[in-house]
Order: C-alpha cells, then structure tokens, then sequence
C-alpha cells in the first residue's frame, strides 16, 4: 500500500475556502470528454430525464424488456464495482467499457462495498457489504470507525480497496469514458456497514464523512484520475458531506404504492434543499417517474435508474426468469405496463440512447445486432 495519506485537515481547510459553483466539476483533473458530458448533462437539466438501467447478470435481460416493447433502450447504464475481490467470469467493468464504446451509453459505477466480518481471518469469514444489524444471511461487522484511523488494520484494508477501485476507473479513463461515480451509497441508512448507525452519538457519522473524504483525496489528489463526475447519494441532510466533493446529488427511491409513477417531489425538494444548487438525479428507483408527472411538478430529476432483475422483468416464485412463447423475457405488470412504457420513451421528455445527440449509426448498428444476436430482437 502506498504510504501516501490524506491530509484531513489541509483537505478540508481547502475545500470550505473554494467557492461552491454548481456549473463547474469538482474535479480539477478532468478531461475534456468528461467536461463535455458534465456540459450537456448541465444543459438537459429540467428539460429532460435521461431514462436508466443498473444491470448486474451478464444475461441482462432488462434490455430484452425494453427493446422489444418499445424498440429502445435507456441512456445511462449502471453497474458495479461489487466483484473487484471476486473472480468472475465477466466482470462488471468489462461489460460497462464494452457498451461505453460500442452504443454511445452514459456510464454510471456504484460499490456494494464487501468487507470481511473477521478483519483478522480474512480468509475464512463470510464477506458482505450489509451491516451485522441486518436480516440477511451475510453480513459483516466490519466497524467504519476504526476504517477511518491510520494505524488499524481495517484502515489498511480500506485504502487497498480504494486503490483497487481506482485501478478499475483507471480502465475507464484509459478508453477515454467518463464515469458518473457514486460510491458510499444510501448513507442515512443503517443496512449498509458504511450506513448511520443512528444510536452512537454521531460517531458513524463522522466516520462517513472521513471515509467519504479519503476516497475524494485518493481518486483525485494521488490518482489523480480524469474521468469522474462525483455523485453524493447519502440521503440526509446529516450526512452531506462538502459540496465541493460531489457534483450531482441522488436519492434511492423505492416507493411502497403500487405502479407509483409520481415525480417523487417531495424527495426533489428536500435533497436540493440543502445541497448547494447541485442537480439532482433519481439514482436508484423501483418505478420510473411518468415525465408527465415530472413537468407538471416541475420536479428536475437528472436520470432515472430502475434496479436490476424482478424491476423490470417478472419472476417466478423461486426468482427465475419468466419467458414467453419465443422465450423473451415478460415485463413485471407490478412495476409498468407496456403502455405505460412505451409512453415514458416515447415522450419528449425522455431521453433514451438513441436520443442521445452524439447517437451514430455505427451505435445504432451495433445495438440492432447485439440485441438480434443476444435475444433475436
């Protein structure tokens, strides 16, 4: 591990002196592609939605849903840095780099961090990125406070794993794709080991921010990495971190209604209520918002991000996909129905990747093969 180390206080005496601009990138290292994007994503705000997907199996049917429904697919693509510790066949970064280049897709990277539950038997305890508190089978107690104090071996295990995904964004950067990067997600809750842990006086809360603070400092000061829009998606007002480290902010969104397609105006306007003019994205949701709804209330989300699997196609009683006859993929009637779909994309307002303006027929020419090749679309 390199024995560089963020300098809390100087970092921080720093950035409370930079005047907060919501039209510029926090990042002084980026690249014009990425100015480029962060110009046009400043210039649709309030005009139009960028429709998303998060994906993780390599099948990703959510596409086979979309394509043959509507003819379309979203604009922004979403997956994870969760296997950086795992050897899998087709790792995440792999398929985001391939669609990057070959459709024109906007490219946002989240991290379900897994950490080990024994710091100390790393190689025989479970690994999970949810808190011990949890119901789930695995989960981890890796304690956030001692991630943060240089000296500990969770310290030691954090740094490594940020450099790791540094190297993975470095992939990125090397084919010249910008990245919408929102690590440290949903931090208000307490599912997460990064999460709030509500009952110890703040000290979790802290504890983010430094760790929040650290990634900062080591992607752009040490790595010094070209390509990052920064998206801040901690949930609460007593999570926020500085402005100065995040150019978009997010909220996850999983309404309890039934196929509720509001614009979730409440949510928009209490997240954009205390972070410094950034513009605000719907980084994760259960239901996409009818643009309708979204212009009548004036509601400005950036990009919509459906979850992956059972949000968008139907599964059965054991999780597996249901086909139809030719073996596509059938929508979940629970989250859209095909009218309501077909709606949404087709409505000015939304905008899916063929309505992306540097969309080409190279792109094009790809998608129609790929989906013909993947599910005889």
């Amino acid at each position: 591990m390199s024995i560089y180390k963020t300098n809390m206080n100087k970092l921080l005496k720093e950035l409370e002196e930079k005047k907060v601009d919501p039209d510029c990138l926090v990042s002084s290292n980026a690249n014009e592609t990425t100015k480029k994007l962060f110009e046009y994503m400043k210039s649709i705000y309030g005009k139009n939605i960028l429709s998303g997907q998060q994906y993780l199996q390599p099948s990703e049917l959510e596409d086979a849903v979309y394509y043959r429904i509507t003819n379309r697919l979203p604009a922004v693509r979403g997956y994870d840095f969760m296997d950086i510790d795992k050897k899998l066949k087709q790792p995440q970064t792999d398929r985001a780099i391939y669609w990057a280049k070959n459709s024109g897709c906007i490219i946002t990277m989240c991290w379900h961090w897994y950490a080990p539950d024994n710091i100390n038997d790393t190689a025989n305890c479970d690994w999970a990125f949810y808190y011990k508190t949890t119901n789930y089978d695995r989960k981890t107690s890796f304690d956030i406070i001692k991630a943060v104090e240089e000296g500990t071996a969770e310290y030691k295990f954090a740094v490594e794993e940020i450099d790791k995904v540094a190297s993975e964004l470095k992939r990125f950067e090397a084919e010249d794709i910008p990245v919408l990067w929102r690590p440290l997600h949903e931090a208000d809750g307490n599912w997460f080991w990064w999460g709030n842990r509500k009952n110890d006086g703040g000290e979790s809360v802290r504890a983010y921010k430094k760790l929040w603070y650290i990634i900062f400092d080591r992607l752009e000061n040490y790595h010094r990495l070209t390509n990052l829009i920064w998206v801040w998606n901690g949930q609460s007002r007593e999570m926020a971190v500085n402005p100065n480290t995040f150019d978009f902010c997010g909220e996850d969104i999983y309404s309890e209604l039934p196929l509720d397609h509001s614009s979730q105006k409440e949510r928009y306007l209490d997240v954009t209520s205390y972070t410094y003019g950034k513009r605000a994205a719907l980084s994760e949701c259960g239901y996409m918002p009818d643009p309708e709804n979204l212009k009548k209330d004036n509601v400005k989300w950036l990009w919509w991000l459906p979850w992956w699997g059972g949000f968008v196609y139907k599964r059965d009683e054991h999780y597996r996909p249901v086909f139809d006859k030719n073996g596509l993929p059938l929508h979940n009637p629970e989250k859209f129905s095909e009218s309501e779909l077909k709606s949404f994309f087709e409505n000015d307002y939304c905008l899916t990747l063929d309505k992306l303006p540097w969309y080409s027929e190279k792109n094009a020419e790809f998608v129609k093969g790929i989906m013909k090749e993947r599910f005889g679309l």
